[in-house]
């Protein structure tokens, strides 16, 4: 099946949709870098939006995200880590949405339902007056990923270099250098985004990013 050509419904998910969010984390995520029933349940609480693609009776993906009253490019508040990123409350007026996470389904990757999530966000974004649309990426092309792992990412020593660059002295480098690693030139080719930081220990589970993030943003006003 050509799932580029299968219009998989999206909409928005609830607390009624606990089981198929579970699954798809069992199915999508490493064990350690799974959100547990508790996590996800206090998202919601805090106001947070999830949308998820339906294929039959399972998720194909999901997008979720926090909107907040944060201004992203105020580099000393933004969230130290992913934890303080992803709990979130909603604030008003919603300046950003913090997406924290996009996870498609493994049958499904190399279709468009990551773009889809990508661009849904952006109209929900939009519908609300958001500036801004921030992204947490990971970059799997700084240690790799084994075969056991769910992305298969290899290593990538000049992408390793140029993160550890980034880290020390703050200057950011060429773009042409950041999308080396494929999510973040996923990222970049969907919504034009640029990047902003770079973080470290931001995400310590995540071995195959070496625990970076890099911060990525696109502005709804150009």
């Amino acid at each position: 099946m050509n799932l580029d050509n299968v219009a998989v419904p999206i909409r928005q998910l609830d607390m009624e949709d606990m089981p198929l969010l579970m699954e798809l984390e069992a199915a999508a995520w490493a064990a350690p870098l799974q959100a547990s029933e508790a996590t996800i349940r206090r998202r919601l609480a805090l106001g947070h939006t999830m949308f998820g693609a339906i294929d039959g009776n399972v998720l194909a993906g999901t997008i979720c995200f926090a909107e907040t009253s944060q201004d992203p490019l105020v580099r000393a508040d933004f969230p130290a880590d992913f934890d303080a990123y992803a709990s979130l409350p909603r604030s008003e007026p919603v300046y950003a949405l913090y997406a924290y996470n996009l996870c498609v389904r493994p049958s499904h990757r190399g279709s468009n339902t990551a773009v889809r999530l990508l661009k849904e966000m952006e109209r929900h974004g939009r519908r609300l007056g958001a500036r801004w649309l921030i992204g947490d990426g990971r970059c799997s092309s700084y240690a790799g990923s084994s075969g056991d792992e769910y992305d298969h990412v290899k290593a990538d020593p000049r992408f390793r270099a140029t993160i550890d660059l980034w880290n020390q002295t703050g200057i950011r480098p060429p773009l042409e250098e950041i999308i080396r690693d494929p999510l973040l030139r996923m990222h970049y080719r969907v919504y034009e985004c640029e990047f902003l930081y770079v973080m470290p220990d931001f995400f310590p589970q995540d071995a195959t990013s070496g625990g970076f993030r890099v911060i990525s943003a696109k502005d709804l006003k150009k």
